[in-house]
């Protein structure tokens, strides 16, 4: 009977049970998909972002859903056949997008980001995890009429909140990416952030698979959840397609199905998957890669070069559940590359994805013990998860041994939501 059991190998999953395991708990990790990796975390943006760790709950976006409600162009899409599922949740979110609470959260998001990365960096310093993120920093680019304006009000309230942030204008933006020189003229201004990484977030993962495995962790790939065993209020074990597991420990890391998973037992979770599009572009059929992420404040979407290819990611979009890739928002994002690179001819061979990001009603992730003893959520990260994977680890593992965790009150499941 192994200590603990994790459910989902995705990279918030796969870190918590090599987090779990190394304070010397046997681990088990159910995961319905063949191998590590393969949902959310398969083909994201591929950044690890503290300087710009926000909730998306900004006093923009009420405004911004309105205006571009149904348009498939749009960087930030509500489909109206979404409208009637998000309900309570929905009036959760818009009453964090008051200007008090979004500070309030971007204070405390990017406080834990940046311990997050820290821990990311010291699992990779002390070679815990075989891999090499990418350093240089995140470009910005301000290409609006009013791109200087834009870009100092952006980096004004980054500031306020401890974030470095160097400010560039049009020609200091080509020095450091030459290969945007073809828009050069329409550069207005940038923000470099330095202290942001990249890489592939489900090479990461692969990675704290490998190391996890290492400590003894077992994961069960191809094995669905059918329910959890709970005795005089207690966990007591699971109950899978590959036949039943006793434990004492259940943490619960997977994404937006999270909430199904314990909704059967009292357990309300507020969140609710907004969906994330990407495209993939070989080095070989580019014949470059940037040399560092660009985000385009034009089409709100951004290109991050990976060992051999290319990632183009982005777009918001309420939707349900639905895993259709839709043909438009991918024309988004190749309309965005075009806008960056016009003088690249886009392969003929390319890989759309998308994924489902799980979204709390305020933002921040959900790191907490439940009503149920023995019975632990880890997820709620929205498109921060590779970001908070390892502080989110760190937190839970915390938990679950009840030592005391830095701002864990900040994540807690009870918290107020309004």
């Amino acid at each position: 009977m192994p200590d603990a059991i994790v459910i989902g190998a995705g990279v918030i999953g796969s870190t918590t049970a090599l987090y779990l395991a190394r304070e010397g708990l046997s681990v088990t990790v159910v995961e319905s998909w063949e191998q590590s990796g393969l949902g959310t975390s398969f083909a994201n943006g591929g950044l690890v972002t503290p300087s710009t760790a926000l909730p998306w709950c900004s006093p923009a976006v009420p405004g911004l859903l309105l205006r571009w409600l149904g348009r498939e162009d749009a960087p930030l899409l509500l489909r109206p056949s979404a409208i009637p599922r998000l309900g309570i949740w929905g009036a959760k979110f818009l009453a964090n997008c008051r200007s008090s609470k979004y500070l309030a959260s971007s204070r405390q998001m990017t406080r834990f980001a940046r311990e997050s990365l820290e821990e990311t960096e010291g699992l990779l310093a002390q070679k815990s995890v075989d891999f090499s993120l990418g350093h240089g920093g995140l470009l910005e680019l301000f290409r609006g009429e009013d791109g200087v304006k834009a870009r100092d009000t952006y980096a004004n309230f980054l500031e306020a909140l401890d974030v470095r942030v160097e400010r560039r204008d049009g020609a200091e933006c080509v020095a450091l990416e030459p290969h945007l020189a073809a828009i050069a003229p329409t550069i207005r201004a940038g923000l470099l952030l330095p202290d942001d990484a990249w890489g592939d977030a489900r090479a990461f993962t692969r990675a704290v698979e490998t190391a996890a495995r290492g400590l003894g962790v077992e994961f069960l790939f191809g094995t669905d959840v059918q329910g959890i065993d709970i005795e005089a209020g207690k966990i007591a074990g699971i109950r899978t397609s590959a036949g039943p597991i006793k434990t004492p420990v259940v943490v619960v890391c997977a994404g937006p199905g999270a909430k199904q998973i314990v909704k059967p037992y009292g357990i309300h979770l507020p969140i609710e998957p907004v969906k994330g599009y990407s495209i993939s572009l070989m080095k070989s059929d580019l014949g470059f890669l940037p040399k560092r992420p660009i985000v385009d404040d034009i089409a709100r979407l951004g290109v991050t070069p990976m060992s051999d290819h290319l990632r183009i990611a982005g777009t918001v979009e309420f939707d349900g559940y639905n895993k259709t890739v839709r043909p438009g928002r991918i024309n988004n994002l190749i309309k965005a590359f075009n806008g960056l690179f016009p003088n690249v001819e886009l392969p003929a061979d390319y890989t759309p994805w998308c994924g489902h990001r799980p979204m709390s009603a305020d933002g921040k992730p959900i790191v907490d013990a439940t009503s149920v003893s023995g019975l632990y959520i880890n997820t709620g990260h929205g498109a921060l998860g590779w970001t908070l994977a390892c502080g989110s680890a760190k937190m839970i593992t915390n938990v679950v041994l009840r030592r005391p965790s830095t701002d864990a009150s900040a994540f807690r499941l009870d918290r107020p939501f309004w």
